[in-house]
């Protein structure tokens, strides 16, 4: 019995094809970008000045088909200002007392 032959280098040369010079798929995410998104969204609903400015640097930033996360995290900061500030302007956050019940 002989051995068989090897594998060429022609049969991995198509996985090879659809990866980038660095190893990212064509269509992933780095971890950078999810992390900015992330923190868009975060930011958005607690800080959504801060949101709003993050939200335009990911439309900015990212792709246009991962774009949307940027005017979707601007959406959501002007929604959570307008909430905060009836939060504010109801007194709901204002202690009447020092007492604990």
């Amino acid at each position: 019995m002989s051995a068989g032959t090897p594998p060429t280098s022609e049969s991995k040369r198509w996985i090879a094809e659809y990866a980038s010079s660095n190893g990212a798929t064509a269509g992933g995410w780095s971890d950078g970008a999810r992390r900015l998104v992330v923190l868009g969204y975060i930011t958005a609903v607690t800080m959504p000045l801060i949101g709003f400015i993050v939200g335009i640097v990911v439309t900015l930033r990212l792709t246009k088909p991962n774009a949307k996360h940027g005017a979707l995290i601007i959406v959501v900061s002007v929604i959570a200002s307008v909430v905060w500030i009836l939060v504010f302007a109801s007194g709901a956050l204002t202690a009447t007392s020092t007492e604990l019940n």
